[in-house]
């Protein structure tokens, strides 16, 4: 994401098409090199090679030389040779304490990357480090480069080959002098068109023996070495987990007044609603994805290639100690507590799983990893290399029913308008009938269907089942065969509510055809005036809005497009906990970026307990306010505030 199977050819050509721009030739002041660059202003971050036109043993050429340069204060800058994330090398550099980092990782899916020491070697070259005007760089040898298994197979190296680009604009690896680090998930992200033809240089040995004879950049303030020094990144061999915690650099901002004592104050400033306050209790996490609050008040968390942490906190809330519960870096996104408390639930991308737990000493049992019984609650059930976070929702009035959701198998996943596909669609599951082997995804009750890729799932006072939307990246709408592109404003994030888990109706809410107009003037047609109507990108005879409105659910609230809200709760008791409150994670897929913050809309609950919003659809476009917010939006696509919200059960 050069001879091509078919599939993988149209998959680059996608790649190509959809690419963010191409490279310009650029000179490097340090050194006069010059390389093909591609820059984002947005961030100040570039991404150059430069190649060999042949190969002095007369084969193939395999390697490139690459500088990478972005602010002193990004965490770590990488790529991916293939233009997509999945089954292409990528490389990841940084810098810890000015030393030049880099290594190499692979995934076969969407999902935190591991170490690969398979194929390409790195070598860390001269003039690396931070530049008088505090500029990171890292300037590298990649050999065995241009050729792999899987993936787009190789760097096209005739012509014009996607690149990905990925960055995290603060925050360091986790064990930043480790080049096999794990990594917080990318904070911006892209791809562009590499002219390789161009990047191509008959002096790259040259260019070669001369950075190999540089030594890197001394530190701002320190005398330069006298003599260069060349790091080589050898493949090791496998690495070992353990549960030692390694707090890695980045920017400290100075700690508020009132906060807990040794949290590290959010890296990035946020706003915080009138009447309402905000206190860092807890940081430095591995990619923290599910909280809960377990009946004794310790604070829960799904951290993702790492398992599940028990915090224990005092009468203020601050945390005081930490353990690991369970140990499985599988784990990736899901995980809740039963209503009694005494069993965990939580999912990786293929797999949920059931564990006893103690609250009274942060103890889970009969798991995997003890070698006891496994306690399977489904098995190989919810594969698919798209979206692979898997929410698990018990219910709070229904405690015997657990809902999972599994979102699409891509940006649109044509098969998931079957609901029998298993996708884009949350199943509900009666504990009391599970058998002790487990059972597949699709045996389940549908609660929806036709929801392409609902993260957030809750409940109100009376076991409705409420989910939030993640819709289309790219929108466009075809008019007498042309097409206009119309995603930056399209479509609408929505809320649906689903229904009794107890009987599922199996609403259809229109994925992978049916759509909600946010902006109607971005549309040329009979959409224009369709706000909060549904459309269809391609309308023909049979798949038309007409359609759409007839068969899909109308959801009944409605958030900004590329707001990717990835949790929704309500919170009980007192009047104020009438709101809904949506928790946005912010997408790449706008400019400028939007999201990056909790939101909360206003409603009611009925007599019976069942939440509305208090105004009608077309309203909440509006209706809704900032709860916590970045305090500046515009720059969110290197970081976000929050994906997830745990509210305690009895304030």
């Amino acid at each position: 994401m050069l001879c091509f199977p078919f599939g993988i050819a149209l998959a680059l050509l996608a790649a190509v098409l959809g690419a963010q721009g191409q490279t310009v030739t650029w000179c490097d002041d340090l050194t006069s090199i010059c390389f093909q660059r591609f820059y984002d202003e947005g961030v100040q971050t570039g991404w150059g090679y430069t190649f060999p036109d042949v190969d002095p043993n007369g084969g193939v050429p395999d390697e490139f030389i690459g500088i990478y340069t972005g602010p002193e204060t990004a965490g770590w800058i990488g790529a991916s040779l293939g233009g997509g994330m999945t089954q292409n090398p990528l490389i990841v550099a940084w810098l810890n304490e000015g030393k030049a980092m880099a290594g190499v990782r692979r995934t076969e899916q969407y999902g935190p990357p591991g170490p690969y020491h398979e194929g390409p070697v790195l070598t860390i070259l001269g003039s690396s480090g931070i530049t008088a005007s505090g500029e990171q760089r890292i300037v590298f040898r990649c050999q065995n480069c241009t050729k792999w298994e899987g993936g787009s197979t190789g760097v096209n190296l005739e012509g014009g080959a996607p690149f990905g680009f990925a960055m995290h604009g603060t925050i360091k690896p986790l064990i930043p002098d480790n080049e096999d680090s794990p990594v917080y998930q990318h904070s911006y992200a892209g791809i562009y068109v590499m002219d390789v033809p161009a990047a191509k240089t008959g002096r790259y040995y040259d260019v070669l023996e001369k950075l190999q004879g540089l030594p890197p950049l001394p530190l701002p303030g320190t005398e330069p070495e006298p003599t260069p020094t060349t790091t080589t990144t050898t493949p090791p061999g496998p690495t070992t987990t353990t549960t030692t915690t390694t707090t890695p650099p980045g920017p400290t901002p100075t700690i508020p007044a009132g906060s807990c004592p040794g949290a590290s104050a959010p890296v990035y400033g946020v706003n915080v609603a009138n009447g309402w306050s905000a206190t860092a209790v807890l940081g430095r996490l591995s990619r923290p994805r599910s909280i809960a609050i377990d009946t004794r008040g310790n604070l829960l968390v799904l951290e993702g290639g790492k398992g599940v942490t028990a915090h224990t906190v005092d009468a203020n809330g601050c945390v005081t100690s930490s353990t690991l519960v369970i140990d499985d870096p599988t784990l990736n996104h899901g995980m809740d507590l039963t209503p009694s408390g005494n069993k965990i639930i939580a999912t990786s991308s293929d797999e949920a799983w059931i564990w006893d737990y103690q609250p009274s000493n942060n103890t889970a049992f009969n798991r995997k990893a003890n070698n006891l019984r496994v306690s399977e609650l489904f098995n190989s059930f919810m594969h698919n290399p798209g979206h692979v976070s898997r929410t698990v929702w018990v219910s709070k009035k229904y405690p015997d029913y657990v809902l999972v959701s599994v979102g699409s198998n891509a940006n649109i996943d044509l098969p998931s308008f079957e609901a029998r596909s298993g996708r884009a669609q949350i199943r509900a599951f009666d504990l009391r009938a599970l058998p002790t082997n487990g059972l597949p995804y699709t045996s389940g009750a549908v609660m929806g269907y036709g929801l392409r890729n609902d993260v957030g799932i809750t409940e109100d006072r009376n076991g409705i089942i409420h989910s939030v939307e993640n819709s289309l990246d790219n929108a466009y709408r075809v008019v007498d065969g042309n097409r206009t592109d119309v995603h930056t404003n399209n479509p609408a994030e929505k809320v649906y509510r689903l229904g009794d888990p107890r009987s599922p109706g199996g609403i259809f809410g229109g994925y992978p055809y049916c759509y909600t107009v946010w902006e109607g003037e971005d549309f040329t047609d009979s959409a224009k005036g369709r706000a909060t109507g549904t459309f269809v990108q391609a309308p023909n005879a049979t798949m038309n809005d007409a359609w759409c409105d007839a068969n899909a659910v109308k959801p009944i609230a409605l958030l900004p497009p590329h707001t990717a809200p990835l949790d929704i709760k309500f919170a009980p008791r007192l009047e104020r906990w009438s709101l809904c409150m949506p928790t946005l994670h912010g997408s790449w897929n706008r400019s400028p970026p939007q999201g990056y913050k909790v939101v909360v809309i206003p409603g009611l609950f009925s007599g019976t307990g069942e939440w509305s919003p208090s105004v009608n659809l077309a309203s909440t476009k509006t209706s809704f306010t900032d709860l916590l917010s970045n305090k500046d939006e515009t720059q969110c696509q290197t970081g976000n505030v929050t994906s997830n919200l745990s509210l305690p059960e009895d304030e």
